[in-house]
């Protein structure tokens, strides 16, 4: 009878100590890789051109700057641009025309557009004495002038590193020949 007490108590003590563990897990994340580092800018190179997302617009006839968002986004860019590359010592600011008008009036346009440019930039805490402007009116097209949708793409201005580190370019690979001023100043 001890026996059978013994199993019985035995018995019900193990089946009233079937207690239950409950282990929470947590999901787990995945694992996010660290997105790698962008590479470092590009040196720049002298003669490189600095390609904008949209072209600096000017009221018509005129040397004044659009205030449009594109246009001063445009201008934002070129102007970090040259914040964050100091090695650019010299900035050439191109100003071209179409073939509408008289020439020595494409001239002047395009010159006083190029030095609107480099004003903006001068107000923009780029260092006038880091930039030159030209004017070549209608002189070097993309396309040729002959409908209104090509003559369209002829005014423009054009940006290219000049000079690195106070190293000019190698004169036979220059593509600026125009009439230079320093530092976007008109000089006459």
């Amino acid at each position: 009878m001890k026996k059978l007490a013994l199993v019985l108590v035995l018995g019900l003590s193990t089946m009233a100590c079937k207690a239950q563990v409950k282990v929470a897990t947590v999901p787990q994340q995945p694992v996010v890789e660290p997105e790698p580092a962008p590479p470092p800018p590009m040196e720049p190179q002298m003669g490189e051109q600095i390609s904008l997302p949209d072209q600096i617009e000017f009221e018509t006839a005129e040397a004044r700057i659009k205030q449009t968002p594109k246009t001063l986004a445009s201008l934002e860019q070129l102007a970090d641009v040259m914040r964050k590359n100091p090695k650019i010592t010299r900035l050439r600011i191109e100003g071209h025309t179409d073939n509408r008008g008289k020439a020595k009036q494409n001239d002047r346009l395009s010159k006083a557009r190029a030095e609107a440019v480099a004003q903006w930039l001068t107000q923009h805490d780029v260092a006038a004495n880091r930039m030159v402007t030209f004017g070549f009116g209608a002189s070097k097209p993309l396309v040729p002038n002959d409908s209104d949708a090509h003559r369209a793409q002829n005014p423009r201005t054009e940006y290219y590193v000049d000079e690195v580190e106070g190293k000019k370019i190698d004169p036979t690979t220059k593509v600026a020949s125009g009439s230079p001023s320093s530092g976007g100043r008109t000089t006459n």
